[in-house]
């Protein structure tokens, strides 16, 4: 098979829906063997047959969990003993906040709601990019592209837990980053905007405005794998080009009685 990832073995974490599905299709297309990691039997099962069905050279599903160290360590060595090596991790499992919560400010958010956001989008990649790292040390090479969020730059009101979790990304991203540069292993993070995925539905009746389609940032996580290996890109944030305005309807005027003097050039 060709393609820019042709003989390359590619982990997505969160690979059964939102940017993880489009990150999957997008890496198939190009050549890439594919394991999908998620922690839904019926969404996993369903987007193994479609890679399939779409001509990915390999699509292995694991129903593993981010928040387990046992569950992440079994992916590496699951992945290892499929295809003898791990190239690429993409690290997109990540929840809004607790199940069956809505968004509220921080005095009202109970300690399990935390963790569970916590322990899925922070922990979860810690877990994760620790798993591979062996494998791509010993390979002399590697990449790992870990998503966060423009929340974990901005903070934004009744999302605290989400905020922090994603702050944690950027900080844990940038100093692993450091720490396997002379291993050949290149650790990049991507900070998306608005994207519209299932994860909104977690907001209820509350949607975006304008939001990207997960497809764009799937091809970024591709530009961002595929870069020469003298090159990385730091601190990536990707957006909708917002081009609508909102207009702001105003009344209409009373028209004034009152004359107004003629300005006179002096």
């Amino acid at each position: 098979m060709t393609g820019r990832f042709a003989s390359q073995v590619a982990i997505v974490t969160g690979g059964s829906s939102g940017i993880g599905r489009e990150v999957c299709r997008a890496l198939a297309a190009e050549g890439a063997a594919i394991v999908v990691v998620d922690v839904d039997r019926a969404r996993l099962d369903e987007s193994v047959a479609a890679l399939l069905a779409g001509g990915a050279p390999a699509a292995l599903g694991l129903l593993l969990d981010v928040r387990q160290e046992r569950d992440m360590e079994e992916m590496a060595r699951l992945t290892l003993e499929a295809h003898g090596r791990i190239d690429l991790l993409v690290a997109c499992a990540g929840i809004l906040r607790g199940r069956g919560s809505l968004p509220k400010p921080m005095v009202e958010v109970s300690v399990d709601e935390w963790e569970q956001v916590i322990d899925t989008n922070l922990k979860g990649i810690f877990l994760s990019n620790r798993a591979v790292l062996p494998a791509m040390i010993r390979q002399r090479g590697g990449n790992i592209v870990n998503l966060s969020s423009v929340a974990g730059r901005q903070g934004r009101a009744h999302d605290s837990a989400y905020c922090a979790s994603k702050s944690g990304v950027i900080g844990l991203s940038e100093a692993l980053a450091e720490e396997v540069r002379p291993y050949g292993v290149r650790v990049q993070v991507i900070l998306p905007d608005v994207v519209d995925t299932p994860i909104w539905q977690q907001n209820g009746p509350i949607r975006p405005e304008q939001a990207l389609p997960p497809a764009r940032v799937a091809d970024l996580v591709l530009y961002l794998a595929g870069l020469p290996p003298d090159t990385v890109i730091q601190g990536c944030v990707i957006a909708p080009f917002r081009t609508r305005r909102r207009v702001r309807k105003e009344e209409p005027r009373e028209a004034s009685t009152r004359e107004v003097p003629a300005r006179t050039t002096p």
